[in-house]
């Protein structure tokens, strides 16, 4: 019997000891310590980032390392970033950075965080934190935030022929080298051409140009969807309005779609698959965007409440990149929230689309 009663004393002994030493490792894991300390360097408090100067240095964050009550050899540490006011727990951008203690940006790798948070050349304040982590344990901590006042651009590239086609029409005086003519793109240049013009003549006419002068030669309409070399001008007949204009040059034809709304429709959405929300269109750029309450679920762009025209965004090509596919996946929206969503078609060959969380 006294065998029994000291093998079981020492089995209870045991087992404090072991739930002590656990104890003990998970106070020196949670409790104790300093957390990270994120600090900047940076030349300016308010950032304003150009194209022009992509290569440069911009901005380095540091932080000094987590220290336990007891020495911890795998922490790891993430950057995030949020529109200020926003929610860490569903960060804009978060980045792995392993051991690092540093994380130097250029103008370019800058600008392209700032703009999956902010809309392109729109002022505004991100907030940055680091969290230091123990892998596969509870331990977590985070550093002080820090506030940047930051606007980025959107880089926009700049076509010719034969990548595109200048179109010269009544609605902008009959000048294919003015700086803002519009133009039809070939992004692949394959000699399939697609744009979004607005022709605010009540008779639109149009011819489309190979280069900035008549010189360069042109095509026109050849009857029935047709192009030829030269040829008459090109008419619409549905009257002023943005249409969608394509052009192949290989199979020598041409097709124009009068454009009257662009929605966002999605299972993210009040109406579901079953009906679009309209998008409100500001004339001057021939950008659109809307305001509206989200929930976690996926959406599309598309034209004409109809998916004749659609917009998402493929995985295949590296998405999602804010660059809408045509017939593309659809475009995932993680959090319930509060959102302003861009769809940005004035300039052919730069669509972009950008989906920004407001709370």
């Amino acid at each position: 019997m006294k065998s029994i009663f000291n093998k079981l004393s020492i089995l209870a002994v045991a087992s404090a000891l072991l739930w002590a030493c656990k104890k003990d490792e998970t106070q020196v894991v949670l409790s104790g310590g300093d957390a990270p300390v994120l600090s900047k360097v940076a030349a300016k408090d308010t950032m304003v980032l150009l194209e022009d100067s992509a290569s440069k240095a911009a901005l380095t964050f540091n932080w000094t390392a987590q220290i336990y009550e007891a020495p911890v050899a795998n922490v790891t540490y993430s950057l995030q970033m949020v529109k200020k006011g926003g929610d860490f727990k569903n960060p804009d951008v978060e980045i792995n950075m392993g051991k690092l203690l540093t994380k130097a940006y250029t103008v370019a790798t800058l600008n392209s965080e700032v703009v999956k948070i902010l809309a392109p050349n729109a002022l505004g304040e991100i907030s940055v934190r680091i969290v230091a982590a123990i892998p596969n344990s509870a331990a977590i901590s985070y550093s002080n935030t820090l506030n940047l006042i930051v606007k980025g651009y959107r880089s926009i590239i700049k076509y010719s022929f034969p990548n595109a086609l200048n179109i010269a029409g009544n609605y902008q005086g009959w000048n294919p080298g003015a700086a803002d003519c519009p133009q039809v793109v070939s992004v692949s240049n394959n000699g399939i051409y697609d744009g979004y013009i607005n022709f605010n003549d009540p008779t639109p006419q149009f011819k489309m140009v190979k280069g900035n002068n008549w010189g360069a030669g042109d095509y026109g309409d050849a009857g029935a969807g047709a192009l030829s070399n030269g040829g008459n001008n090109v008419q619409l007949s549905a009257g002023a309005g943005i249409y969608r204009l394509t052009a192949n040059t290989g199979a020598m034809s041409w097709s124009a779609t009068k454009i009257t709304r662009w929605g966002i429709i999605g299972s993210a959405t009040a109406g579901g698959w079953g009906a679009d929300q309209a998008m409100t269109l500001d004339p001057a750029t021939g950008n659109y965007s809307l305001t509206l309450d989200l929930t976690a679920g996926e959406i599309k762009f598309r034209a004409n409440n109809d998916w004749g025209i659609n917009f998402g965004d493929n995985k295949s090509n590296g998405g999602p990149d804010n660059k809408p596919d045509y017939g593309g996946d659809n475009i995932a929206i993680a959090a319930a929230g509060n959102y302003t969503v861009r769809l940005e078609i004035g300039l052919a060959g730069n669509y972009y689309y950008s989906v920004k969380k407001n709370y």
